[in-house]
């Protein structure tokens, strides 16, 4: 899923994607779908390091299809994932209807360049509740694994 998740994101937006926005949407999709149906898409253990969400997965995914469906590219201090030689169209990922409107909800409320942007959305990102509850507790430099689940609890608690 971790494959066609990294295509669909790069997919739908023309190939307009930084590294760190294409991490926190794929991390978004997790906590989204661990929010409402207590399941992740992907099978990642999702780690807080260096700021963020994280997980080592990612890279090994980014290179296996690199030159293929995507092009990873370098310009000054950032990492853009593009359209490939071999990019294909969405409707190729049979993705479930529901899933597709909940990743287009990520990509429409969080894709885009511009500093404006990117801050939006490591705002955002930062104060879920995996983020919160393992930054009170951890320095940056330390990997702690991220409970997805909490996003779920603290949902049920707002319900009640």
């Amino acid at each position: 899923m971790l494959d066609k998740l990294i295509k669909y994101f790069v997919y739908a937006t023309k190939g307009h994607i930084t590294k760190t926005q294409l991490i926190k949407f794929l991390y978004l999709a997790d906590l989204y779908s661990v929010k409402w149906t207590g399941e992740q898409l992907t099978q990642l253990d999702w780690y807080y390091y260096r700021f963020g969400p994280w997980n080592e997965d990612i890279d090994s995914a980014l290179n296996k299809i690199n030159g293929k469906e995507i092009s990873i590219e370098s310009e000054y201090n950032t990492v853009f994932i593009k359209l490939g030689v071999e990019a294909e169209n969405i409707e190729f990922l049979q993705l479930p209807l529901s899933l597709k409107l909940m990743l287009d909800n990520i990509r429409r409320e969080w894709a885009g360049s511009g500093q404006d942007k990117i801050s939006q959305l490591l705002d955002y990102v930062y104060n879920t509740a995996p983020m919160i509850d393992v930054k009170k507790k951890h320095k940056p430099e330390e990997k702690v694994k991220l409970n997805l689940q909490l996003e779920r609890e603290k949902l049920i608690k707002e319900l009640d």
